[in-house]
């Protein structure tokens, strides 16, 4: 029997312990990744091994970590079985999602979900699902471990900042250790959460460069605690690198919630002009009213004379 049969084989088993599995799914096979998908959904699943395999070997590169057995990939072919497999348990802003647990990735199908690039999607669990590959049972703070994520599938959704900069204009940030609720919060909120992690994460990579994140993965690995670990990979606690992040965000993205001005000032234009008409036609009504009751007077006086 060849490798590519018993993995097969044992693929089958390990999907037995999701609902979401769909008996008549292909299965392609390119270590370390097992992908499910529907046959309408070939190319996709072609394209997916392409881009983890590149992915994988750029992080475990960076981040000096060693190889994994195997990983899951389920591209979802219908709506209802994504939902099936999230069974109301994440919240409906969701787009995807990793189980580290079981090594296993939950990805839409890009032929009915179009709103977001499946590389990045792809890359982004795949981040998940490799460092806690390697933390095994160690916690990984969820801001790091997104940021990270964001970072490496490029997702430039969140690079925009424009939700951070309005939080520091209204001082309402989200302590850094409180995005361990991320999946608790409602969009809005999300959206800050992931735009602080990308954020708390470039300043890390840019101030103490990669060896920093390497430092702190490898010290978790160890049983170091989380605070021994910055304080060891940055020369400050996570509390007071919280503190230097903040400064240089207030520093560098206080003003960018005014690239959206447009939109307000467009917004202003239109209420100004009903606004205008408005008045224009309580204006020209008031002045029919005026000459109606000057000609009725008329009409009047000409009577009595």
């Amino acid at each position: 029997m060849s490798i590519k049969s018993i993995l097969t084989i044992f693929f089958c088993l390990m999907t037995r312990a999701f609902p979401f599995n769909d008996a008549d799914a292909d299965v392609l096979v390119q270590s370390p990744f097992i992908i499910s998908y529907a046959a309408q959904d070939s190319e996709y699943a072609q394209n997916a091994a392409a881009i983890l395999a590149e992915a994988y070997e750029e992080i475990i590169y960076d981040l000096q970590l060693a190889k994994a057995d195997s990983f899951y990939v389920y591209i979802m072919p219908t709506r209802k079985a994504f939902q099936n497999a999230v069974q109301g348990r994440l919240p409906s802003w969701t787009g995807a999602f990793a189980h580290p647990a079981y090594h296993t990735m939950v990805v839409k199908s890009p032929r009915w979900h179009r709103s977001d690039s499946f590389r990045t999607i792809l890359i982004h669990e795949l981040f998940h699902l490799v460092v806690h590959h390697h933390l095994g049972t160690r916690d990984f703070p969820r801001w790091l471990d997104e940021g990270l994520a964001i970072f490496y599938s490029g997702e430039e959704r969140w690079k925009t900042a424009r939700a951070l900069s309005k939080a520091i204009a209204t001082n309402s940030l989200i302590p850094l250790a409180d995005i361990d609720y991320v999946l608790e919060y409602h969009q809005a909120k999300a959206d800050l959460a992931y735009q602080q992690s990308y954020s708390a994460v470039y300043y890390l990579l840019v101030t103490y460069d990669i060896d920093a994140i390497r430092h702190i993965i490898h010290a978790l690995k160890k049983g170091e605690s989380l605070q021994q670990c910055f304080l060891l990979a940055t020369g400050s606690t996570l509390p007071d690198f919280e503190v230097e992040w903040q400064r240089y965000v207030r520093q560098t993205h206080r003003w960018f919630w005014f690239y959206e001005i447009d939109e307000y000032i467009w917004t202003l234009i239109f209420v100004l002009v009903v606004l205008a008409f408005v008045a224009r036609k309580i204006r020209n009504k008031k002045i029919e009213k005026t000459w109606q009751q000057e000609q009725e007077s008329t009409s009047l006086n000409e009577q009595d004379t």
